[in-house]
């Protein structure tokens, strides 16, 4: 998403899957090698689960006597990929373990948990050929010790901590159970996520999941903070979970972040008139039909000025509110609504509203 002011493209805010373009690339993808990150953070003094990475050719043997060696249960995750995704908790004995590993062996296109952010390397997670359903021999993943106590997500953005949100299921289990505990985090654990901040530079925003016995009291050799998952997206499910305006908030101040100009609290409430361009449409006519229909459901209108089936691009105008916009845009990208996912897509007010 990229949003600008006027005609000068370098004044405004752009996200890549949720993601500020202020973050630096290769922070972002430091974060999706595990064991890179596991690593950095050591040397900065920031403790995590004891853990060590293993090939899918001929590391399971190896693996099994790991786990033995730090104790059952431990936790299987792919070394590479994205924060929080694919995580295999409480694995509690070899026979599981090696169910957890035969899970990575299926190639990871098509698995049903995994995710793949387009501005870091998962995607080079390939199989060998177009027909294959088998991960590369050459993929690994990581055994970790398995650390009990309370699971808490810290939110931070610009090195200001925002939120704080105890999961006693872990993310993975996004239920009613969650809820925020910002105002009785200990000031110690706020230090803390302080000193994860400073130990992975370049990023705006910051997801550190972090097991403590004791949120509420003071950091000691027996209440340890141990961090056992970063990332550089916000991961704002979990705490849609604990609120639902939750979510909403912390958004807004990510956004005002990586904005230049002041956002005022009431801008998307008025509607406006916008030109749209539409590019990568696969079905022309039926997804003209099913993006009025469902910018009719959210109170907007949308009037279509030209539509080429070749080039599989539409144009035209739209009047409703900003907020209703951006999400018809949002669906029209995710791929709920068109036959196939637009390519691109652009908004451009008529009359630009005050940010």
């Amino acid at each position: 998403m990229m949003a600008y002011y006027g005609d000068d493209h370098t004044t405004g805010a752009a996200f890549a899957h949720s993601v500020p373009n202020q973050t630096w690339l290769s922070s972002a993808t430091l974060l999706q090698d595990k064991r890179v990150r596991r690593d950095v953070l050591e040397a900065a003094g920031v403790p995590v689960p004891r853990g060590r990475a293993f090939g899918l050719k001929r590391g399971l043997p190896f693996a099994r006597e790991f786990a033995e060696e730090i104790g059952y249960p431990v936790v299987v995750k792919p070394m590479i990929g994205e924060s929080t995704v694919e995580v295999i908790p409480a694995v509690e004995d070899a026979r599981q373990l090696d169910h957890a590993v035969e899970y990575l062996r299926t190639v990871p296109t098509l698995r049903p948990d995994f995710t793949t952010s387009s501005y870091a390397f998962t995607q080079i997670l390939t199989p060998k050929t177009g027909s294959s359903t088998r991960t590369r021999s050459t993929y690994r993943y990581l055994v970790e010790e398995h650390v009990s106590g309370q699971y808490v997500r810290l939110l931070l953005v610009e090195g200001e901590l925002l939120s704080a949100v105890r999961a006693p299921r872990g993310p993975w289990q996004s239920d009613e159970s969650a809820e925020d505990v910002t105002a009785d985090l200990h000031p110690d654990l706020r230090a803390f996520a302080t000193e994860v901040w400073k130990a992975l530079p370049g990023l705006t925003v910051l997801m550190a999941d972090i097991v403590v016995d004791d949120f509420r009291a003071s950091l000691t050799e027996k209440n340890r903070a141990i961090v056992v998952d970063v990332s550089e997206r916000p991961w704002l499910h979990l705490h849609r979970a604990a609120s639902d305006a939750l979510p909403l908030a912390l958004a807004q101040r990510i956004l005002e972040t990586s904005s230049p100009v002041p956002l005022r609290e009431d801008v998307g409430s008025s509607p406006i008139e916008a030109t749209f361009r539409w590019d990568g449409l696969s079905q022309i006519d039926t997804d003209i039909d099913r993006a009025t229909a469902a910018a009719r459901a959210l109170g907007a209108a949308l009037t279509v000025s030209s539509a080429d089936a070749v080039t599989g691009v539409v144009t035209g105008a739209v009047v409703g509110t900003p907020r209703a916009i951006a999400l018809l845009n949002e669906l029209l990208i995710e791929g709920d609504v068109l036959v196939s996912p637009a390519m691109c897509v652009e908004t451009r007010p008529r009359t630009a509203p005050t940010a």
